[in-house]
């Protein structure tokens, strides 16, 4: 699959073995990984590329969820990040295609699985959807 039909995805954090269940899923959709765990490197990457989602673990070295919010913002890109609870973690949504969504119901660790699911499909739609 090519570079313009892949969907691209940013996982931040402070090492790529905390995004446990979505490689998973992003190897079952065929996406195109990258890592960033400093406001350095996501910077880096974003002058470089576009993502359609963004995962992030919210302990940004350098940074803050909020920055990322910024930099993410207007793009079609969709944000997440998780808050760790007693027994595992919390996904919050920040931005939906590009829109703020702070505020939302956060997401359990099956609900984000089946949300993650459903938003790679309708990225994979509208990726390979002929242009109107």
């Amino acid at each position: 699959m090519d570079c313009k039909t892949s969907i691209r995805v940013l996982l931040v954090g402070e090492e790529p073995q905390e995004f446990f269940v979505s490689p998973r899923i992003f190897e079952r959709s065929d996406c195109q990984c990258h890592f960033a765990k400093s406001e350095q490197e996501i910077a880096e990457l974003l002058i470089a590329n576009e993502f359609d989602v963004v995962l992030s673990t919210h302990r940004i070295s350098g940074g803050s969820i909020h920055r990322l919010i910024a930099l993410l913002s207007g793009s079609h890109a969709s944000l997440f990040y998780s808050l760790r609870v007693e027994e595992g973690y919390w996904w919050l949504p920040a931005l939906t295609l590009g829109k703020k969504c702070l505020g939302t119901p956060a997401l359990r660790g099956g609900e984000f699985v089946h949300v993650l699911d459903q938003l790679l499909m309708q990225i994979r739609a509208n990726i390979t959807a002929p242009p109107a």
